[in-house]
């Protein structure tokens, strides 16, 4: 099965400690649970609270990684069937990934927007 998965980053390394500070998303393309493509699909910073920019860039992907995420942010990602996965520690984005497909990511169910 095919899927796309997003990581949020500020410096193409590591998790984005929050999805409203991120500068890029690196999209991994998953296939029968192996990571087969990598693409970076970078944004102005612009104002938190602009969900739809998220909505729209995160466009074909059905989960993206973060470090945190507001409420606002949480729930326009999920009305458009993206599942926002909030990472419970820092982590690099390959490390982050391969936690993840291995269903092993240490995650918090905490809303903060660290924006305001």
């Amino acid at each position: 099965m095919k899927s796309q998965i997003a990581i949020a980053t500020s410096n193409g390394v590591s998790l984005c400690d929050h999805l409203a500070k991120s500068a890029a998303f690196v999209v991994l393309g998953v296939e029968d649970g192996r990571v087969v493509s990598r693409a970076v699909r970078s944004r102005d910073h612009g104002p938190c609270g602009n969900h739809k920019s998220f909505v729209e860039m995160l466009e074909g992907c059905d989960a993206v990684i973060c470090g945190g995420i507001g409420q606002g942010a949480f729930d326009a990602l999920r009305a458009h069937g993206i599942q926002p996965v909030v990472a419970a520690g820092s982590y690099a984005i390959d490390d982050a990934a391969e936690q993840y497909l291995a269903g092993a990511l240490a995650t918090t169910g905490e809303r903060v927007c660290l924006c305001h």
